[in-house]
Protein backbone atom coordinates (compact mmCIF):
# COMPACT_ATOMS: atom_id res chain seq x y z
CA UNK A 1 0.00 0.00 0.00
CA UNK A 2 1.07 3.40 -0.55
CA UNK A 3 2.16 5.85 2.36
CA UNK A 4 1.41 9.48 2.80
CA UNK A 5 3.41 10.52 -0.32
CA UNK A 6 1.83 7.70 -2.42
CA UNK A 7 -1.36 7.38 -0.57
CA UNK A 8 -2.04 3.91 -2.36
CA UNK A 9 -2.70 1.66 0.25
CA UNK A 10 -5.82 -0.06 -1.76
CA UNK A 11 -7.92 -0.11 1.67
CA UNK A 12 -7.40 3.86 0.98
CA UNK A 13 -7.74 3.93 -2.75
CA UNK A 14 -10.88 1.31 -2.78
CA UNK A 15 -14.45 2.38 -2.93
CA UNK A 16 -17.28 0.12 -1.38
CA UNK A 17 -18.88 -0.98 -4.29
CA UNK A 18 -21.75 -2.57 -2.68
CA UNK A 19 -23.37 -0.64 -0.25
CA UNK A 20 -25.42 2.23 -2.33
CA UNK A 21 -27.12 4.78 -0.40
CA UNK A 22 -30.19 6.90 -1.49
CA UNK A 23 -27.82 9.91 -1.90
CA UNK A 24 -26.14 8.68 -5.00
CA UNK A 25 -29.64 7.42 -6.43
CA UNK A 26 -33.02 7.66 -5.43
CA UNK A 27 -34.61 4.75 -2.82
CA UNK A 28 -36.68 2.86 -5.35
CA UNK A 29 -33.04 2.81 -7.22
CA UNK A 30 -31.01 2.53 -4.50
CA UNK A 31 -32.25 -1.49 -3.93
CA UNK A 32 -31.30 -3.04 -7.29
CA UNK A 33 -29.00 -4.44 -9.93
CA UNK A 34 -25.68 -4.26 -10.76
CA UNK A 35 -22.58 -5.19 -12.58
CA UNK A 36 -20.84 -3.49 -15.97
CA UNK A 37 -20.37 -5.64 -18.98
CA UNK A 38 -19.47 -5.76 -22.64
CA UNK A 39 -23.03 -4.26 -24.06
CA UNK A 40 -26.15 -3.34 -22.95
CA UNK A 41 -27.05 -4.75 -19.36
CA UNK A 42 -30.48 -6.45 -20.84
CA UNK A 43 -27.88 -8.46 -22.61
CA UNK A 44 -26.53 -9.86 -18.85
CA UNK A 45 -30.11 -10.59 -17.06
CA UNK A 46 -29.88 -13.71 -14.73
CA UNK A 47 -33.20 -14.90 -13.82
CA UNK A 48 -34.32 -18.45 -11.58
CA UNK A 49 -33.83 -21.45 -13.08
CA UNK A 50 -31.17 -19.74 -15.32
CA UNK A 51 -28.67 -22.68 -16.88
CA UNK A 52 -24.36 -22.05 -16.35
CA UNK A 53 -22.01 -24.50 -17.20
CA UNK A 54 -25.53 -27.09 -16.76
CA UNK A 55 -26.75 -26.18 -13.45
CA UNK A 56 -29.79 -24.87 -13.55
CA UNK A 57 -30.65 -22.08 -10.88
CA UNK A 58 -27.14 -21.31 -10.34
CA UNK A 59 -27.41 -18.08 -9.57
CA UNK A 60 -30.48 -18.48 -7.44
CA UNK A 61 -29.00 -18.19 -4.35
CA UNK A 62 -27.75 -14.59 -5.22
CA UNK A 63 -29.42 -12.55 -2.34
CA UNK A 64 -30.65 -9.09 -3.18
CA UNK A 65 -29.90 -6.97 0.17
CA UNK A 66 -31.73 -4.09 1.29
CA UNK A 67 -31.84 -2.12 4.53
CA UNK A 68 -31.84 1.10 6.27
CA UNK A 69 -29.72 3.01 9.14
CA UNK A 70 -29.39 6.37 10.28
CA UNK A 71 -28.39 7.66 6.93
CA UNK A 72 -31.10 6.40 4.82
CA UNK A 73 -31.90 3.20 2.38
CA UNK A 74 -29.07 1.16 1.42
CA UNK A 75 -28.54 -1.69 -1.39
CA UNK A 76 -26.00 -4.73 -1.51
CA UNK A 77 -25.72 -8.54 -2.50
CA UNK A 78 -25.12 -11.64 -1.13
CA UNK A 79 -25.13 -15.46 -0.91
CA UNK A 80 -27.28 -18.08 -0.01
CA UNK A 81 -24.69 -20.57 2.14
CA UNK A 82 -25.76 -24.63 2.01
CA UNK A 83 -27.98 -25.44 4.43
CA UNK A 84 -30.58 -22.19 3.54
CA UNK A 85 -30.04 -20.53 6.76
CA UNK A 86 -27.07 -18.28 6.33
CA UNK A 87 -26.28 -15.30 3.81
CA UNK A 88 -22.73 -14.24 3.18
CA UNK A 89 -22.79 -10.85 2.40
CA UNK A 90 -19.93 -7.64 3.14
CA UNK A 91 -18.75 -6.78 6.37
CA UNK A 92 -19.91 -3.02 5.41
CA UNK A 93 -23.31 -3.95 4.29
CA UNK A 94 -23.99 -5.67 7.54
CA UNK A 95 -22.41 -3.37 10.37
CA UNK A 96 -24.64 -0.59 10.76
CA UNK A 97 -29.11 -1.55 10.52
CA UNK A 98 -31.68 -1.13 11.64
CA UNK A 99 -34.20 -3.68 9.11
CA UNK A 100 -32.84 -5.77 7.27
CA UNK A 101 -34.86 -7.51 3.92
CA UNK A 102 -33.20 -10.31 1.72
CA UNK A 103 -34.75 -11.50 -1.33
CA UNK A 104 -33.98 -14.41 -3.77
CA UNK A 105 -35.05 -14.83 -7.56
CA UNK A 106 -35.51 -10.86 -8.16
CA UNK A 107 -36.34 -10.35 -11.54
CA UNK A 108 -38.55 -8.50 -13.62
CA UNK A 109 -39.33 -6.24 -10.44
CA UNK A 110 -40.97 -9.60 -8.48
CA UNK A 111 -39.46 -12.24 -5.92
CA UNK A 112 -39.24 -15.51 -5.49
CA UNK A 113 -38.97 -15.47 -1.54
CA UNK A 114 -38.16 -12.85 1.09
CA UNK A 115 -36.53 -13.03 4.08
CA UNK A 116 -35.61 -10.85 6.85
CA UNK A 117 -32.63 -10.02 9.51
CA UNK A 118 -32.65 -9.35 12.95
CA UNK A 119 -30.09 -6.86 14.71
CA UNK A 120 -29.21 -9.93 16.41
CA UNK A 121 -28.71 -12.32 13.05
CA UNK A 122 -25.60 -10.40 11.45
CA UNK A 123 -22.14 -11.50 12.69
CA UNK A 124 -19.44 -9.46 11.20
CA UNK A 125 -15.91 -10.34 10.92
CA UNK A 126 -13.88 -9.98 14.07
CA UNK A 127 -11.03 -8.38 12.08
CA UNK A 128 -13.12 -5.85 10.18
CA UNK A 129 -12.41 -2.44 11.15
CA UNK A 130 -13.76 -0.09 8.00
CA UNK A 131 -10.70 -0.74 5.95
CA UNK A 132 -12.19 -2.26 2.91
CA UNK A 133 -8.59 -3.95 1.56
CA UNK A 134 -7.68 -6.08 4.66
CA UNK A 135 -9.62 -9.51 3.73
CA UNK A 136 -11.93 -8.92 6.46
CA UNK A 137 -14.84 -7.31 4.32
CA UNK A 138 -16.88 -10.18 5.10
CA UNK A 139 -19.93 -10.97 7.20
CA UNK A 140 -22.94 -13.36 7.78
CA UNK A 141 -26.53 -12.84 8.00
CA UNK A 142 -28.53 -15.50 9.57
CA UNK A 143 -32.19 -15.41 8.06
CA UNK A 144 -35.32 -15.44 9.89
CA UNK A 145 -36.54 -18.61 8.63
CA UNK A 146 -34.30 -21.11 6.53
CA UNK A 147 -34.54 -21.03 2.50
CA UNK A 148 -35.55 -24.78 1.46
CA UNK A 149 -36.14 -23.78 -1.88
CA UNK A 150 -33.22 -22.64 -3.16
CA UNK A 151 -29.93 -24.55 -3.59
CA UNK A 152 -27.24 -23.03 -1.06
CA UNK A 153 -23.39 -22.54 -2.06
CA UNK A 154 -20.54 -24.84 -0.45
CA UNK A 155 -17.17 -22.94 -0.39
CA UNK A 156 -14.48 -22.43 -2.19
CA UNK A 157 -11.46 -24.15 0.00
CA UNK A 158 -8.55 -22.96 -2.17
CA UNK A 159 -6.36 -20.11 -3.31
CA UNK A 160 -8.18 -18.90 -6.28
CA UNK A 161 -5.42 -16.85 -8.01
CA UNK A 162 -5.43 -17.02 -11.40
CA UNK A 163 -8.69 -18.94 -12.08
CA UNK A 164 -12.21 -17.59 -13.85
CA UNK A 165 -15.19 -16.79 -12.26
CA UNK A 166 -18.71 -15.77 -12.77
CA UNK A 167 -20.03 -13.10 -10.98
CA UNK A 168 -23.84 -11.77 -9.94
CA UNK A 169 -25.28 -9.10 -8.36
CA UNK A 170 -27.53 -6.39 -7.92
CA UNK A 171 -26.48 -2.63 -8.04
CA UNK A 172 -25.60 -0.57 -11.14
CA UNK A 173 -25.69 -1.70 -14.29
CA UNK A 174 -23.67 -0.20 -18.17
CA UNK A 175 -21.31 -1.15 -20.64
CA UNK A 176 -18.03 -0.77 -19.42
CA UNK A 177 -16.78 0.80 -22.65
CA UNK A 178 -19.60 3.70 -22.14
CA UNK A 179 -18.25 7.38 -20.88
CA UNK A 180 -20.93 8.00 -18.16
CA UNK A 181 -21.46 6.32 -14.95
CA UNK A 182 -23.32 2.69 -14.34
CA UNK A 183 -26.93 3.46 -14.16
CA UNK A 184 -30.06 2.10 -12.28
CA UNK A 185 -31.91 2.22 -15.75
CA UNK A 186 -31.87 -2.06 -15.12
CA UNK A 187 -32.96 -1.98 -11.43
CA UNK A 188 -35.45 -4.59 -12.21
CA UNK A 189 -33.35 -7.13 -12.85
CA UNK A 190 -29.48 -8.37 -11.28
CA UNK A 191 -26.86 -8.59 -13.65
CA UNK A 192 -23.99 -11.69 -14.48
CA UNK A 193 -20.36 -11.58 -16.10
CA UNK A 194 -17.14 -13.03 -15.68
CA UNK A 195 -13.52 -12.15 -14.97
CA UNK A 196 -10.11 -13.35 -13.80
CA UNK A 197 -8.44 -13.68 -10.52
CA UNK A 198 -5.56 -11.74 -11.10
CA UNK A 199 -3.28 -11.54 -7.98
CA UNK A 200 -4.14 -11.04 -4.35
CA UNK A 201 -3.88 -7.31 -2.59
CA UNK A 202 -0.95 -8.69 -0.01
CA UNK A 203 1.24 -10.14 -3.09
CA UNK A 204 0.18 -7.07 -5.58
CA UNK A 205 0.99 -4.42 -2.99
CA UNK A 206 4.25 -6.32 -1.47
CA UNK A 207 5.67 -6.46 -4.65
CA UNK A 208 4.47 -2.80 -5.49
CA UNK A 209 6.58 -1.68 -2.89
CA UNK A 210 9.55 -3.12 -3.90
CA UNK A 211 9.12 -1.13 -7.41
CA UNK A 212 8.03 2.40 -6.26
CA UNK A 213 9.75 4.44 -3.72
CA UNK A 214 7.25 5.26 -0.61
CA UNK A 215 4.65 2.51 -0.89
CA UNK A 216 4.68 1.56 2.32
CA UNK A 217 4.29 -2.12 2.20
CA UNK A 218 3.04 -3.57 5.59
CA UNK A 219 2.22 -7.10 6.06
CA UNK A 220 0.52 -6.82 9.14
CA UNK A 221 -2.22 -5.18 7.26
CA UNK A 222 -3.04 -8.18 5.55
CA UNK A 223 -3.22 -10.36 8.14
CA UNK A 224 -7.26 -10.27 8.51
CA UNK A 225 -7.38 -12.36 5.28
CA UNK A 226 -7.25 -12.64 1.43
CA UNK A 227 -8.49 -10.12 -1.03
CA UNK A 228 -8.32 -10.87 -4.51
CA UNK A 229 -7.80 -8.30 -7.58
CA UNK A 230 -9.48 -8.31 -10.92
CA UNK A 231 -9.73 -5.59 -13.74
CA UNK A 232 -11.91 -4.92 -16.29
CA UNK A 233 -10.36 -5.68 -19.53
CA UNK A 234 -11.73 -5.08 -22.92
CA UNK A 235 -8.81 -7.16 -25.35
CA UNK A 236 -6.60 -4.10 -25.28
CA UNK A 237 -2.93 -3.63 -24.02
CA UNK A 238 -4.05 -0.06 -22.80
CA UNK A 239 -6.59 -0.88 -20.67
CA UNK A 240 -4.77 -4.19 -19.22
CA UNK A 241 -4.36 -2.56 -15.90
CA UNK A 242 -2.84 -5.33 -13.83
CA UNK A 243 -0.79 -6.59 -16.28
CA UNK A 244 0.55 -3.19 -17.15
CA UNK A 245 2.04 -2.76 -13.68
CA UNK A 246 2.93 -6.30 -13.69
CA UNK A 247 5.37 -5.83 -16.62
CA UNK A 248 6.26 -2.19 -14.79
CA UNK A 249 6.51 -4.29 -11.04
CA UNK A 250 8.99 -7.63 -12.74
CA UNK A 251 6.17 -9.67 -13.64
CA UNK A 252 5.45 -10.93 -10.19
CA UNK A 253 1.85 -11.67 -11.42
CA UNK A 254 -0.01 -12.64 -14.71
CA UNK A 255 -3.51 -10.83 -15.90
CA UNK A 256 -4.35 -12.19 -19.66
CA UNK A 257 -6.17 -9.03 -21.72
CA UNK A 258 -9.25 -10.43 -20.59
CA UNK A 259 -12.54 -12.71 -21.48
CA UNK A 260 -13.79 -11.51 -24.74
CA UNK A 261 -17.14 -10.58 -24.71
CA UNK A 262 -18.03 -12.64 -21.32
CA UNK A 263 -15.38 -9.91 -19.24
CA UNK A 264 -17.83 -8.19 -16.68
CA UNK A 265 -16.63 -6.25 -13.52
CA UNK A 266 -18.86 -5.57 -10.18
CA UNK A 267 -19.81 -1.78 -10.37
CA UNK A 268 -21.80 0.72 -7.54
CA UNK A 269 -24.43 -1.53 -5.45
CA UNK A 270 -23.14 -4.69 -5.90
CA UNK A 271 -20.83 -4.85 -2.37
CA UNK A 272 -21.57 -8.20 -0.89
CA UNK A 273 -22.20 -10.26 -4.03
CA UNK A 274 -20.64 -13.40 -4.87
CA UNK A 275 -17.55 -14.83 -7.04
CA UNK A 276 -17.94 -18.37 -7.87
CA UNK A 277 -15.72 -20.79 -9.64
CA UNK A 278 -16.74 -24.13 -11.05
CA UNK A 279 -14.90 -27.01 -9.80
CA UNK A 280 -16.61 -29.44 -12.61
CA UNK A 281 -19.62 -30.37 -10.96
CA UNK A 282 -20.71 -27.25 -8.71
CA UNK A 283 -19.85 -23.21 -8.78
CA UNK A 284 -18.41 -22.68 -5.65
CA UNK A 285 -18.13 -19.47 -3.57
CA UNK A 286 -14.73 -17.62 -3.72
CA UNK A 287 -14.95 -14.39 -3.37
CA UNK A 288 -17.68 -11.92 -1.86
CA UNK A 289 -17.20 -8.40 -3.58
CA UNK A 290 -15.69 -5.55 -1.72
CA UNK A 291 -14.40 -2.60 -3.48
CA UNK A 292 -13.52 -1.02 -6.93
CA UNK A 293 -11.08 1.34 -7.82
CA UNK A 294 -10.48 3.50 -10.72
CA UNK A 295 -7.15 2.54 -13.07
CA UNK A 296 -6.24 6.18 -13.73
CA UNK A 297 -5.72 6.73 -9.99
CA UNK A 298 -3.82 3.64 -10.15
CA UNK A 299 -1.09 3.75 -13.25
CA UNK A 300 0.34 7.03 -12.50
CA UNK A 301 2.09 5.49 -9.41
CA UNK A 302 3.56 3.23 -11.62
CA UNK A 303 4.66 6.14 -14.40
CA UNK A 304 2.12 4.60 -16.68
CA UNK A 305 -1.05 6.02 -18.36
CA UNK A 306 -3.96 5.50 -20.32
CA UNK A 307 -5.28 2.54 -18.19
CA UNK A 308 -8.57 3.59 -18.27
CA UNK A 309 -11.04 4.18 -20.35
CA UNK A 310 -13.19 6.44 -18.97
CA UNK A 311 -12.37 8.69 -15.60
CA UNK A 312 -16.37 9.07 -15.57
CA UNK A 313 -17.12 5.71 -15.40
CA UNK A 314 -16.04 4.09 -12.38
CA UNK A 315 -16.20 0.60 -14.01
CA UNK A 316 -15.12 1.09 -17.05
CA UNK A 317 -12.46 -0.65 -19.03
CA UNK A 318 -9.38 -0.52 -17.02
CA UNK A 319 -10.76 -0.02 -13.52
CA UNK A 320 -9.90 -2.80 -10.63
CA UNK A 321 -12.25 -4.71 -8.28
CA UNK A 322 -11.40 -6.53 -5.03
CA UNK A 323 -13.22 -9.39 -3.52
CA UNK A 324 -12.77 -10.92 -0.10
CA UNK A 325 -11.32 -14.34 -0.23
CA UNK A 326 -13.89 -16.81 1.52
CA UNK A 327 -10.66 -19.96 1.49
CA UNK A 328 -8.78 -16.96 4.25
CA UNK A 329 -12.25 -17.63 6.43
CA UNK A 330 -13.77 -20.70 6.71
CA UNK A 331 -12.72 -21.67 10.33
CA UNK A 332 -14.91 -18.44 11.03
CA UNK A 333 -17.39 -18.97 8.72
CA UNK A 334 -18.05 -22.56 10.12
CA UNK A 335 -17.42 -21.14 13.68
CA UNK A 336 -20.73 -19.01 12.63
CA UNK A 337 -22.96 -21.55 10.59
CA UNK A 338 -21.68 -24.44 12.67
CA UNK A 339 -22.19 -26.50 9.44
CA UNK A 340 -19.48 -29.13 9.12
CA UNK A 341 -17.34 -28.68 6.19
CA UNK A 342 -14.33 -30.68 4.98
CA UNK A 343 -11.80 -31.47 7.52
CA UNK A 344 -8.57 -29.37 7.45
CA UNK A 345 -10.43 -25.90 6.78
CA UNK A 346 -10.20 -24.66 10.83
CA UNK A 347 -6.01 -24.98 9.67
CA UNK A 348 -6.29 -22.52 7.20
CA UNK A 349 -7.30 -19.79 9.20
CA UNK A 350 -4.39 -20.95 12.07
CA UNK A 351 -2.02 -18.39 10.88
CA UNK A 352 -3.59 -15.60 10.95
CA UNK A 353 -3.16 -14.19 14.60
CA UNK A 354 -3.87 -11.07 15.83
CA UNK A 355 -1.36 -8.63 14.26
CA UNK A 356 -0.15 -4.95 15.91
CA UNK A 357 -1.41 -1.85 14.59
CA UNK A 358 -2.64 -1.97 11.12
CA UNK A 359 -1.09 0.57 8.19
CA UNK A 360 -2.72 3.73 8.21
CA UNK A 361 -2.58 5.53 5.73
CA UNK A 362 -4.67 8.27 3.64
CA UNK A 363 -7.98 7.73 1.88
CA UNK A 364 -8.35 8.49 -1.11
CA UNK A 365 -10.08 7.06 -4.87
CA UNK A 366 -11.54 3.45 -4.45
CA UNK A 367 -15.26 3.35 -4.03
CA UNK A 368 -17.30 0.54 -1.97
CA UNK A 369 -18.83 -1.90 -3.95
Amino acid sequence: MMTESKSLQLAAVVAALIAIPAAHANQAASLTPLTANTSAPSDWRFVPGQVFNGVAGALDGVARLSYTNASGSWACSGSLLAGGQYVLTAAHCADDFSSMKVDFGWAGGSVKVSRSVALTGAYVNPRWNGDLDTGADIAILKLDQAVTTIQGYHLSTTNDVGKDYLMAGYGTSGPGGGDSEQNWGERAWGHYGYNTFDVDSDNFNRISGQAVDNWGYDPAYYAPGATYMSDFDDGSAAHNTLGRIADATGNGWRSGSGLGANEALAAAGDSGGGDFVWNGSEWLLSGVHSWGFQGSDMCPNFNLSGCDASVSNLSGYGDLSGSTATYSHLAWINSVTAVPEPAGWAMLLSGLVAAGALARRRRSGPRQG
